[in-house]
């Protein structure tokens, strides 16, 4: 169990930084990822992952938040992948990238070398694009990227009433400037998921160890310097030791409690669960944000997928699926997405619009899907104000983390948010869409007031699944990582998934963590 790297995490950023540091067929390197084999069909069939996955604790480490005091005390369900491929193998699949001032952002804070030009060649070097390479997109990476390979008419309606309600139809809603109304690209091939491990790590490899079911417990440190992590696989604890690096990719959750957990974190709250203090860092599980959103649902007149998947649906779309790699059952969680202005003036999008032709609400037991036929759509922000926090609930490894989102703790927020359900519900009533529609369920039309519309906002909305910032990388104080994202004050300890992002960005996290890891490998091969 002697290696040069350790990676721990098979999620995004994990895989590949993994697959690129062992690419070299020299360096051996070990994979730690705490789930099973991703070579089910839940996971390799996209319409299934919804159905079987997601929920699942064979696939899914099924968190809860605590009592939210912004929003009246309400919990949330939030799904990360416990499976090879972590949560890019149970993700919705949508290939969305940041948008260029993002980064810009995060490099006038002090993150030397974010800036957009340099991550971009990061995500095309990643990318295997379907519609080939150019300035913006790269051709020959690990990671498919791939049109839709089927629409349903209704998809085709909510772009049309995307247009006629002010917003401008684009064809590619990754090419900057990032704004419009669209179809999106996913992350399949050929109608199979392409999550990261099946990028980077289903390659044949001699020097790269893959372990299942195998939870790390606590990095390992000889003074200041990470030396291995100790681990538990079939009830046995383990022990491995790392010559070069130890790299976290456990995600916005599973980083920080493992920091916390190996003595690296605020030290009031790591004596407080009996813990030994290794190194003082207090931003460890801070600055935690996710994009809050919330739905707007519509019965339809015609059938939608919730409703199509009875035995004989399900024989069918699978055959369609397995021999063609098309229909229903390579759905990815949306079909058109757009960026927009919550206010005119502003300088660029700052709300994201997801739609779906699948009746289904996001509660806080996880996704229920509706029993007759409806569409559904999601309205977040890009960039929210509002911030909470990850703790120790317990110094036990296999005790979930405390995670309080404060998910509304700032009034812009909800101000926000405001702006963005009454963009979904002109959307809804424009011509192309409002021929469909028979009834409003969410919210309802009885929301009209400004009160109204900001009680709606409180009472229902929620993360969309896209948890960053507990690891944040900087300069300040709070930093938990630098530029390299290497751990602040500790040698050979790397962080390389969405904890580190110290504003998320405006968009999903999948695309982006898979660049963060590719950076991540160069930064420790230069090192």
């Amino acid at each position: 169990m002697d290696f040069d790297y350790i990676v721990i995490g098979s999620g995004s950023g994990g895989s590949a930084v993994a697959g690129r540091l062992a690419e070299d067929g020299k360096a051996r390197v070990l994979v730690l990822e705490a789930g099973g084999s991703d070579r089910r069909l839940p996971v390799l069939m996209p319409a299934a992952t919804y159905l079987y996955a997601i929920g699942n604790p064979a696939f899914d480490w099924r968190l809860t938040s605590q009592p939210d005091p912004s929003r009246g005390g309400r919990t949330d369900y939030m799904p990360r992948g416990k499976v090879l491929g972590g949560s890019s193998s149970i993700n919705g699949m949508l290939y969305v990238r940041g948008q260029p001032e993002d980064f810009d952002d995060w490099a006038a804070a002090g993150c030397a070398g974010w800036e957009f030009e340099r991550v971009l060649p990061y995500f095309r070097r990643a990318e295997d694009n379907e519609n080939g390479a150019d300035a913006v997109h790269g051709a020959g990476g690990p990671l498919s990227v791939q049109n839709l390979r089927t629409t349903h008419p209704l998809s085709d309606a909510f772009l049309e009433a995307g247009v006629e309600a002010g917003l401008g139809k684009v064809a590619d809603i990754n090419r900057p400037p990032q704004g419009g109304i669209g179809y999106l690209q996913a992350t399949q091939k050929r109608g199979w998921r392409c999550s990261a491990a099946r990028a980077y790590l289903w390659r044949k490899r001699p020097n790269l160890a893959v372990l299942t079911k195998a939870q790390a417990r606590r990095v390992l440190f000889e003074g200041t310097r990470a030396s291995g992590v100790e681990f538990v696989q079939n009830g046995q604890t383990r022990t491995a030791r790392a010559a070069k690096a130890v790299v976290l990719a456990a995600g916005a959750f599973g980083s920080p409690q493992l920091l916390m957990l190996s003595g690296v974190g605020p030290q009031a709250h790591l004596r407080e669960q009996g813990i030994g203090v290794v190194h003082d860092l207090p931003g460890v599980g801070e600055n935690f944000h996710d994009h809050p959103g919330t739905s707007h649902i519509v019965w339809v007149d015609q059938p939608t997928y919730n409703v199509q998947h009875t035995l004989r649906h399900a024989l069918a779309f699978g055959a369609t699926w397995l021999l063609a790699g098309r229909g229903p059952g390579t759905t990815p969680d949306a079909h058109v997405l757009a960026f927009h202005r919550s206010k005119p003036d502003l300088p660029r999008c700052d709300l994201q619009i997801h739609f779906t032709p699948v009746g289904y609400d996001l509660t806080d037991t996880g996704p229920i899907l509706f029993d007759k036929p409806a569409v559904t759509a999601l309205n977040n922000i890009h960039r929210p104000y509002s911030r909470g926090h990850v703790r120790l609930a317990s110094r036990d490894p296999f005790a979930a983390p405390a995670i309080q989102p404060n998910l509304l703790g700032d009034a812009r927020d909800i101000a926000t948010l405001v702006a963005g359900a009454k963009t979904l519900r002109a959307i809804f009533e424009a011509p192309a869409m409002a021929r469909h529609v028979l009834g409003e369920f969410k919210p309802g039309k009885e929301v009209q007031s400004e009160d109204e519309w900001a009680a709606y906002v409180r009472e229902t909305s929620i993360g969309i699944y896209h948890p960053a910032g507990t690891c944040k990388m900087g300069v300040d104080p709070m930093a938990v990582v630098d530029p390299t994202l290497k751990v602040r004050g500790l040698s050979n300890l790397y962080v390389a998934d969405a904890s580190i992002m110290p504003v998320v960005v405006s968009g999903n996290l999948n695309a982006n963590c898979i660049m963060i890891g590719e950076r991540c490998a160069d930064f420790i091969k230069a090192a």
